[in-house]
């Protein structure tokens, strides 16, 4: 559980019953005394102790989060194909990986953008072979398919990972691929979470155990960038 926000104003049960409520009358001191004694009680006067006194005021409210067990139900989601309606098939193994239209759209532009193209294509293919008689008219899905040939299909997965849960594990064998998916749809946070482990590999002396996860990414000018700094810092050129 990540925490609990509480901002409900607890009053203890006496002093409700004493400050807000009242039976409506109140003891003298002879009533005191006639209670020990044989004299026979004075009439009471009905003294409303609560007159002129502003009520109780209770905050019946209560803010309670718990983002890491959502964070971890939305991993989950990629994983069960019949809750998505997105795939990417990665890699030259077209490697399927599964997503929310609805996330993916709503956290990154480019992905959004991507998927209304998609889309299009999808509808305008359905009208032409509804139009051509020889061809079988398809059944029509929401699903959408996009082709992803640039990447590992580890690395994005992880980029898929962290765009539904906001949450990932960045290690030196998937920063370069991290960093160039973070730059290309827009993911300013996971980019600068990359950098920062980039920059504290320099400080610790393990920016050379990046160098295999940037070769994998030269052709992306994310990860060009990478390898002028790994050589910035290092003096130790890239080998291709």
């Amino acid at each position: 559980m990540d925490r609990c926000e509480s901002t409900l104003a607890l009053v203890d049960f006496e002093q409700v019953e004493q400050d807000g409520y009242s039976s409506g009358y109140e003891s003298t001191h002879s009533d005191s005394e006639s209670s020990t004694s044989n004299q026979k009680p004075q009439n009471n006067k009905l003294i409303p102790l609560s007159y002129n006194r502003e009520p109780v005021k209770i905050k019946e409210k209560m803010s309670y989060r718990n983002t890491q067990a959502l964070s971890e139900q939305l991993k989950v989601i990629s994983s069960i194909p019949e809750l998505c309606d997105v795939t990417f098939e990665v890699g030259t193994e077209k490697v399927k990986i599964h997503g929310v239209k609805a996330i993916l759209g709503t956290r990154s532009r480019m992905l959004f953008n991507l998927i209304l193209k998609k889309q299009k294509e999808a509808e305008f293919q359905r009208k032409a072979d509804k139009k051509d008689k020889k061809k079988r008219t398809p059944v029509k899905s929401d699903k959408v398919t996009i082709v992803v040939k640039k990447y590992e299909p580890e690395d994005f997965r992880k980029i898929i990972q962290f765009i539904h849960s906001g949450s990932v594990d960045i290690n030196s064998s998937c920063v370069a691929g991290l960093l160039c998916g973070a730059s290309q749809f827009d993911l300013d946070d996971l980019e600068r979470a990359c950098w920062d482990f980039v920059n504290r590999s320099v400080k610790s002396g393990t920016i050379s155990k990046i160098i295999q996860s940037v070769k994998r990414y030269s052709h992306h000018k994310t990860g060009q960038r990478l390898m002028e700094k790994i050589f910035s810092q290092t003096q130790q050129s890239v080998e291709l």
